[in-house]
């Protein structure tokens, strides 16, 4: 999976708005500048101050800062627009991943990517390349402005722009390296800390306090001087406009008084220069922003360029009738084979170890493919089958359940597509052993805490079969984390819905003798 477009056709006409809003702000310029010249001349003349010249003044003023306002709500309406995007490939594409891979990366990564990292997305298309855009328009029509009061006015603040933005050009390059820096070491921390938090207590009661707390305090002293380094780089850059200006300022004047011009001009002039502070501020920022958007596209793209899932090849409905198994030359991470069949309405014990176990419980449920050999289901590659057929066809009874925060109906319901109505689930979850949790919760609307975390063990066990009553499956996977397996209603389901069972049942190697 590739990055979406920085610019598609909306995001294109947003930024083309940008440069519309720019122009008219450089066009209202040009008028407060000419304006400020007449208002100059007649107080040097002692004649009477014109209304449309203070008009004029005032319309400026406000045209600059309706067509300002409006420039930042484009382009924020389309930096946000792209955030979205890339949250949706994000999300989209760690869907499409290997479960076993999604959860061997460290603790907040993909968090990191959904949070830290958009704010760069958005920043750059939201403000960077708006305000570049803003500059490339506002620069020309300032010394346009001035080519009109003065030719000389021209002469003299063109070299000073010209050299003030290949300034902030150099310095902007040196940004990017400090920024990746600053970015890396600042997601370092935040990935410990989330490992860390929850354990905090049982690393106090090993006594590794002191060392975490030290560790903290290298890698924060680390993150501080790149951030030091980085500010002051940033900082420079953004106060080079203003050096530029005042030396700008000062050879207007020189430049006014030599070749005799009336002060009404070196005072149009003046403000003209005076409007170009701001957009060549925010060029300056511009290069930070650049910056930190390169650092979360390289992040992004080592997301986005992990392999997916190589399942639903053909989208084939699941086989009808009941399911038999076979494994053909199956590779397991132990790099053992696995090579078994499975009869229709069997119950059948798959012994292996705990990771070939979920490894094969991954792979039955559709949440990665087998790296080498094949998986039939009744005939039918496992590969070859729809995603929808394997949501509904293959079922995980178990403490291992998918759990988002909400109400328990909202848990109980998370992928079922024929809904009952509350009276009924409420009744099924009774029969399921989940009584005393609906009374402790409240009833249905009760909130279940993130990822179950206010729910037993058994209570997770309940909510498998009643989910399992929902969905109906025909082939279920009993996880070695089941003990209610045996239960009257999970025994009732697979004899009434010919449901084959395979329960994984984990070896467990004797421990070596003391000597």
């Amino acid at each position: 999976m590739v990055m979406p477009p920085l610019l598609d056709r909306n995001r294109g006409r947003g930024l083309a708005a940008v440069a519309i809003f720019s122009l008219v702000q450089g066009a209202a310029a040009g008028a407060a500048a000419f304006a400020t010249r007449g208002l100059f001349a007649a107080m040097h003349e002692g004649a009477t101050l014109p209304v449309t010249g203070l008009v004029v003044l005032v319309a400026a003023g406000a045209f600059i800062a309706v067509t300002r306002v409006a420039a930042r709500q484009w382009g924020e309406r389309i930096g946000q627009d792209y955030a979205r995007e890339i949250r949706r490939a994000l999300f989209t594409h760690a869907a499409h991943m290997p479960a076993r891979a999604v959860a061997q990366r460290r603790s907040g990564y993909m968090s990191l990517r959904f949070v830290g990292d958009m704010g760069a997305f958005r920043n750059w298309l939201g403000r960077g390349l708006p305000t570049l855009v803003s500059g490339v328009v506002l620069v020309p029509v300032t010394l346009m402005v001035l080519w009109l009061l003065s030719p000389a006015f021209a002469f003299v603040v063109a070299p000073v722009l010209g050299l003030t933005l290949v300034l902030i050009t150099l310095g902007g390059l040196r940004l990017v390296p400090l920024q990746r820096r600053l970015r890396v070491r600042r997601a370092r921390i935040a990935a410990d800390m989330a490992e860390r938090m929850p354990l905090a207590p049982y690393l106090d009661r090993l006594g590794r306090r002191g060392k975490e707390l030290a560790q903290l305090d290298r890698r924060t002293d680390a993150m501080i001087s790149a951030a030091l380094q980085h500010r002051c780089n940033a900082e420079t850059i953004k106060a080079l406009p203003d050096v530029a200006v005042g030396i700008a300022a000062a050879l207007v004047v020189l430049a006014g008084v030599r070749a005799g011009l009336d002060t009404g001009r070196v005072a149009a002039a003046l403000a003209a220069l005076g409007l170009l502070v701001s957009p060549l501020r925010d060029l300056g920022s511009v290069w930070n922003d650049r910056a930190a958007y390169r650092a979360a596209v390289v992040k992004a793209n080592a997301v986005l360029i992990r392999p997916g899932r190589r399942l639903y090849r053909k989208g084939k409905s699941f086989p009808k009738g009941v399911i038999d198994v076979v494994f053909r030359d199956v590779l397991l991470p132990s790099g053992h084979v696995l090579n078994a069949t499975v009869a229709p309405r069997s119950n059948f014990c798959l012994s292996l170890g705990e990771w070939d176990a979920e490894a094969v419980m991954d792979m039955l449920l559709g949440l990665d493919a087998p790296a080498e050999g094949q998986i039939l289901l009744s005939g039918v590659d496992l590969c070859d089958l729809s995603q929808g057929s394997l949501r509904r066809g293959v079922l995980r009874v178990g403490a291992t359940q998918e759990i988002l925060q909400g109400s328990l109906r909202r848990v109980l319901l998370l992928g079922v597509t024929d809904r009952p109505d509350d009276a009924a689930l409420d009744v099924l979850a009774r029969e399921g052993g989940l009584g005393a949790l609906l009374d402790r919760l409240g009833g249905l609307d009760g909130t279940v805490w993130e990822g179950g975390r206010n729910l037993t063990r058994r209570e997770r066990q309940c909510i498998s079969l009643v989910r399992m009553r929902l969905f109906r499956p025909r082939l279920i996977l009993v996880g070695s984390d089941c003990d209610l397996s045996q239960s009257p209603q999970f025994r009732r389901y697979v004899k009434r819905r010919g449901a084959t069972v395979i329960r994984a049942s984990e070896l467990v190697q004797a421990m070596p003798s003391a000597a």
